[in-house]
């Protein structure tokens, strides 16, 4: 099972509405994430599924059926990756 992680050494600096500043020091990169993204990100505290991370997110959003945000989620998981997210296993 595939679990995604903020890496540590990324900062994240918030930009009231237009969401957030990523920091990636060991790379010298940014990325500005929206609100949503930034709901991710600190949900990315702690290694998460796919699903477990479309499930929170749905709940905080209320978007009664969280399918309809698994592939948006993913999606933006791969655009952070390997920069700003870390992935653990298999």
């Amino acid at each position: 099972m595939i679990r995604y992680l903020a890496n540590s050494v990324v900062s994240c600096r918030d930009e009231g509405e237009d969401g957030a500043l990523l920091f990636n020091p060991d790379l010298d990169g940014a990325a500005l994430i929206n609100p949503t993204g930034r709901l991710i990100w600190d949900i990315l505290v702690l290694p998460h599924t796919v699903e477990e991370i479309s499930n929170l997110l749905a709940e905080n959003l209320n978007i009664p059926d969280a399918s309809v945000v698994a592939k948006d989620v993913e999606e933006f998981l791969m655009t952070l990756q390997p920069d700003y997210i870390l992935v653990d296993g298999d």
